[in-house]
Formats: C-alpha cells, structure tokens, sequence
C-alpha cells in the first residue's frame, strides 16, 4: 500500500509539474482534474474550473468536436496529437495540439478522459514565417533575373564592344550584390559599422540606375541596425521595379529621391520621370505587398504610390524613432 501510495504521488508530482495543459474530464464532459499547467494555458485556476463543463473552453464554431470526441472516447479510441483551438479566461483564442485517452476504472470500462494539450502558437507562427521566407526568396530570385535582364539592355546602348559590356555588367553586378546583401539580415548577428540613410539609397540606386540621372537629396540619418534590412528591402524593390519597367529602363528616365525629417517622421519622396503605361495601382504584386507589411509593422509606416503617364510618385512614410540609431 505504501508502495502503491508513493507511486500515485510521484505520478501526481510529474503531471502537476507539466509544463503541458494536463486535464480529466467524466463522460459527462465535466472537468475532474486541472493542473498547474492548464491554469498558465487558459487563465482559470484549479478552484474555478474543476466541476465546469469542459465545453466553457470551446469555440462555439467547434462544439461538435467535442460530440466527436466522446462518441470515439466511449468506443476506447486514443486521439493523438489533434490540432484544434480553445479559448482562453480572457476569451482569447489559443491554437493546440490535443492527445486525449479514454481513462478506465479496474473492470477496463470508460469513465472518462485525459487530455494534454499543448500551446502550438510558435510553431504556427514559425510555419507562417518559413512560408513568407519562401515567397519572399522566389520573389527575389525573380526579380534578380529581370533585373539583370535590365541591366544588360540598358547597358548595352551604352557600350561598343562586348568586352566592354562584359566589364561594365561585371562592376555593375557586384555592385547590385552589394546593395542585396543590405537587404538581407545576417543570420550570425553580426554587427557591422553605422550605416547612414544616404549611403543605403546610394548603395541601393547605384547599380541599378545604370547611367541614369539621379538626384539625391537625404538628411543626415543613421540607420539604426535593426531597422537596416526592412528600409533596405523596401528601397531595393523600389529600386529593381525602376530597374524592370521605370526610370533605370528607358534612356532618358531620371529619378529623385528626398528624405527628410518631418516631426518625428521620416518621408522618402521617391519620384521616377519616364514614360509608363496605365497601372492599376490597387492591383498589388507580391513584392509591393510585402513593402507595405514591413513599411508597417517594422517601420510604423506607410506606403502610398500615384502613377501618371509621366512618371511615378511614391512617398514613404515612416517612424522616425524606429529607423534611427
């Protein structure tokens, strides 16, 4: 008995420890057991939900889980590592993986269930995240084909020999890789020196303009590190869709771009001259998308864009004290 008594104890020390929601419930649905890792999961301590209906953490879009999982729980099934969502004390919404067993007494017969549960939010998130990484990869592996496509065509008006143009696609390439390596965070953190918001448009426009008119005029501003990749990101895909269809495309295409402190904003005005057919502007591509979801939620900013037969004006508005170091 004794033995037997140390054993249970043990058991319950481990399950009360659990990180992982670990619940009991009767055929009845009603809640028996709640441990320490349930009250962190959904905000009710044992007190309050002990002798609830477990239904209370149930979505009203997905009651007829439960149906479901009773009817199989009744017949002895196991279900293993069920991903579902439940709501919390505060009625907010928490994605899980559930592993629910039938619990039996000493004659083998179902009384009721037990239900770990485990917060999938992260790994959601990181799902989320591997996808946008994927687009956004695709994205510039396309955009860096065009954009060399650009350069070549564009070079190529202003060279005489192919040893030439091979010199001058060489410069300019290197320095277009340059630029991306802006636009890309190093995945060892490695700290590098302050780099000024003049010297990243710079970086960004120089290979890309290819010969092209270009008037800078910025503020001095240091860039704080991490807010480098998200404004060189945006800046590169102003720069490479200049590069396919605006001013860096056309011989006489020219473009300005002005920075300045308003308040405690920054506003880009990036302006291209050069002749453009008729753009829908509400009909965004993946890449103009994606601008205006780092523009805000990196940079509390915005991103407005006007085309015209005659050019495209573009501001970018975002947070001073987020940009600068």
């Amino acid at each position: 008995m004794e033995r037997t008594a140390s054993l249970n104890e043990y058991l319950a020390s481990i399950i009360e420890g659990s990180d992982d929601a670990i619940i009991t419930k009767n055929l009845d649905g009603i809640i028996q057991t709640w441990n320490r890792g349930a009250e962190q999961l959904f905000g009710y301590t044992a007190e309050e939900a002990k002798g609830q209906p477990i239904v209370m953490l149930i979505p009203n879009d997905r009651l007829r889980e439960e149906d479901d999982i009773m009817a199989r729980l009744r017949r002895g099934e196991r279900i293993q590592h069920f991903e579902t969502t439940r709501r919390r004390k505060d009625g907010s919404l928490v994605p899980l993986s559930l592993t629910i067993s039938p619990v039996r007494n000493s004659q083998g017969e179902v009384i009721g269930a037990s239900s770990i549960a485990r917060d999938i939010t992260a790994q959601i998130k990181a799902a989320e995240r591997q996808q946008l990484l994927v687009a956004e990869m695709r994205h510039r592996v396309s955009n860096c084909f065009a954009v060399a496509g650009s350069l070549i065509s564009v070079t190529a008006r202003e060279v005489e020999t192919s040893k030439e143009l091979a010199r001058v696609m060489r410069d300019r390439l290197m320095a277009l890789s340059s630029a991306h390596r802006l636009a890309v965070a190093d995945p060892s953190g490695t700290t590098t020196s302050p780099t000024s918001l003049e010297q990243l448009v710079n970086s960004v426009v120089k290979p890309l303009a290819a010969g092209q008119s270009v008037t800078l005029n910025i503020d001095k501003i240091c860039v704080a590190p991490e807010a480098l990749t998200s404004l060189a990101m945006i800046l590169y895909e102003f720069g490479t869709n200049a590069a396919k269809y605006g001013a860096f495309s056309q011989h006489d295409g020219k473009l300005e771009v002005c920075a300045k402190r308003v308040g405690d904003r920054l506003v880009i005005e990036w302006n291209e001259t050069c002749q453009i057919a008729p753009v829908d502007a509400e009909n965004t591509g993946f890449g103009t998308s994606l601008c205006q979801d780092v523009a805000r939620s990196s940079l509390g900013g915005t991103i407005t864009r006007e085309f015209e037969p005659t050019g495209l004006r573009a501001v970018i508005d975002l947070e001073l004290a987020r940009l600068e170091a």
